[in-house]
């Protein structure tokens, strides 16, 4: 196990059973970070606007009312005092055009959603201890 220096993450997800299973993940790690969730896109821009400390990495959906993830990413990379903020999409879609757009939109990394609790557990880790280029998704 590697150690965790992360201490905030904030999930930008608007399903409830993934929020849940995230939280889990993160007791599971033993680990003390501080995770807030916003479950919108409008919410997600709100909280970073009136943020006294920025999260260091931002788990964030691709499908969320109000503004989808691909909007966020566009605000968010376009303003220079969020720019240290890794960000992770996390979404269920495997489509190249999603993930392709992920990137040039500024994206970290792109996950796809994985189906066991294992999967997600370990990919989380690894986003977490900074080991996640092998994650990383490649365009087809």
């Amino acid at each position: 196990m590697y150690e965790i220096k992360i201490s905030n993450v904030l999930l930008a997800e608007d399903d409830e059973d993934d929020v849940h299973l995230f939280k889990t993940v993160l007791a599971e790690l033993n680990q003390d970070i501080l995770v807030t969730v916003t479950t919108d896109g409008n919410l997600l821009m709100a909280f970073l606007e009136q943020a006294t400390t920025l999260p260091e990495m931002i788990f964030l959906d691709l499908n969320m009312p109000f503004k989808n993830g691909f909007e966020c990413l566009s605000e968010i990379r376009g303003n220079e005092k969020w720019n240290s903020i890794k960000i992770f999409v996390l979404s269920t879609s495997h489509q190249p055009q999603h993930i392709e757009n992920a990137y040039k939109g500024g994206a970290d990394l792109y996950l796809a959603k994985p189906t066991s609790y294992t999967q997600f557990k370990n990919m989380v880790e690894k986003c977490l201890v900074n080991n996640w280029e092998g994650l990383k998704q490649t365009i087809h």
